[in-house]
């Protein structure tokens, strides 16, 4: 069975985190509209942000899960 050490599942977790953080970074960045010729406090602009950014990390997880399940069965 592959096991994980705790320096990795932190660093993993690291990862995510960062990503999740700099997504809601952008999300506010964009929903405020300081750009010149843009509408300010468009809802829709960060929403879509958000969404690319948390289907991103879903992807990535599935595909991190999918590895690690296969890997467990491997090893049996």
């Amino acid at each position: 069975m592959a096991t994980h050490s705790k320096q990795t599942l932190y660093l993993l977790g690291g990862i995510i985190a960062a990503l999740a953080v700099w997504g809601i970074y952008l999300a506010i960045g964009s929903y405020l509209g300081m750009g010149e010729g843009t509408r300010a406090y468009d809802i829709r602009r960060g929403l879509m942000v958000i969404a690319c950014m948390g289907g991103f990390l879903l992807f990535w997880g599935a595909l991190l899960w999918n590895r690690n399940r296969r890997t467990n069965s491997d090893d049996s």
